[in-house]
């Protein structure tokens, strides 16, 4: 009796493990299919934001089921960017990766919302970026870049300035005076100069002012990045001065680019109502697709010098990431050959930003990183900065439309950066 007793006892036992055994094994299944949630922001740079939305989307499918990642992707647009991760951050909802340009770089990581990426690549990876140096901010490897180049450049209307009689493309300030009066008064149903000063976005600065303030031989802060230049050398003040005297001396800058964002100009130079306009090198496309046969390009109007803005745009990693290892897998999927040889051609034509990537971008530009780099300028990071550029992108839409002087426009800039610089 005893040992059937025993006997039962130890079936039941078996079968109580063999039950809790499944059991474990259930559960661990289940715990092994639960996906981990990960946040993207990003950027448009396609025509529209919901062509972002799909590549991305798409292209980035197969590296989520591969790491049991639910991947929540955001197309953040331009306007009020910045804002958007100051929210975000502040509430504890950033995303785990995120795209950001120069000027969010010195406030974020004062913040100590950005993640050092440097340990999270070995030196292999490192070595097959081509800008990976430029990802160092403040003596350590914030962010890794992503977009490297897109420069912004005048393009031209052939057919309006052969209509107005002009010969010769412009080069130097004093002959696009010239051509664009000779337009204006020629050819007068379109806008001789086409600026985008209603932008919302302070990027519109890359097209209509830093280029001219560079080009003045002007900086926005000094070497060290501790003060605001803009009132050094006189150069700021000479490069307002120009633009205000195109639209109130010249009339070739028309009331309308007042109400005017960038997209607008570049689908009114398309349309044949704009003459010349500075537009980045990516509308190329734009223009190519719709069929637009007789433009060129320069890199750079000269005044004392050549300038041209080229972004220098990265992705971080949020501190707060409770998966930072994936976030960095992220990262570096996104910026895979394989990926941005699609994007490239697909979405946005850049540069390469690895070595094994061919070149993808529009061929046209090609001679222009290759011999016309020594004029291309990127913006400061420093304290303030976004501030500082936001008050000076406002002042400058104050000058032209009439309620500021130039000399005004760059003093009140330079005298609100002391309220937020704290050396």
């Amino acid at each position: 009796m005893k040992k059937k007793l025993l006997a039962t006892v130890l079936i039941i036992s078996m079968v109580s493990c063999l039950f809790a055994a499944g059991q474990a094994e259930s559960s661990g299944a289940k715990a092994s299919v639960r996906k981990t949630d990960l946040l993207l922001w990003l950027p448009p740079f396609g025509s529209a934001d919901s062509l972002d939305q799909v590549f991305w989307t798409d292209t980035l499918q197969p590296w989520a089921e591969k790491n049991n990642v639910n991947l929540a992707i955001e197309i953040t647009p331009w306007g009020g960017y910045e804002e958007k991760y100051l929210t975000g951050f502040a509430s504890g909802e950033g995303p785990d990766v995120g795209y950001m340009y120069l000027e969010m770089f010195n406030d974020f990581i004062e913040m100590g919302t950005l993640a050092e990426i440097d340990s999270y690549f070995t030196e292999k990876e490192k070595q097959n970026y081509v800008y990976w140096d430029k990802g160092k901010v403040k003596g350590r490897q914030y962010v890794l870049p992503f977009i490297v180049g897109n420069p912004r450049v005048p393009f031209m209307n052939m057919d309006i300035l052969a209509k107005a009689g002009i010969t010769e493309i412009p080069v130097t300030w004093d002959e696009l005076v010239a051509a664009t009066v000779r337009i204006k008064n020629n050819v007068p149903a379109v806008i001789p100069f086409a600026q985008e000063w209603a932008d919302p976005a302070i990027g519109a600065l890359n097209n209509v002012y830093y280029p001219y303030l560079w080009q003045s031989g002007g900086t926005i802060y000094n070497s060290d990045s501790t003060a605001v230049a803009l009132l050094d050398n006189g150069a700021a003040v000479e490069a307002a001065q120009f633009l205000y005297d195109l639209k109130f001396k010249h009339g070739v800058i028309s009331n309308e680019c007042m109400a005017m964002a960038g997209t607008q100009i570049r689908d009114a130079f398309i349309e044949g109502r704009v003459a010349i306009a500075s537009m980045d090198a990516n509308s190329a496309n734009a223009l190519e697709k719709a069929g637009m046969k007789n433009w060129t390009f320069i890199p750079s109007f000269q005044n004392k010098t050549k300038a041209i803005w080229v972004a220098s745009d990265s992705l971080i990693m949020n501190s707060a990431s409770e998966h930072k290892e994936l976030a960095a897998s992220l990262m570096k999927y996104i910026t895979s050959a394989p990926v941005m040889t699609r994007y490239h051609k697909e979405i946005a034509s850049f540069p390469p930003i690895t070595y094994d990537e061919e070149y993808n971008a529009n061929p046209i530009f090609k001679d222009m990183f290759d011999n016309d780099s020594k004029y291309f300028h990127t913006l400061p990071v420093a304290e303030g900065a976004f501030m500082v550029m936001d008050t000076l992108y406002k002042n400058l839409q104050l000058m032209m439309l009439g309620d500021l002087t130039p000399e005004k426009a760059i003093q009140n800039t330079v005298k609100y950066s002391k309220s937020v610089i704290s050396k």
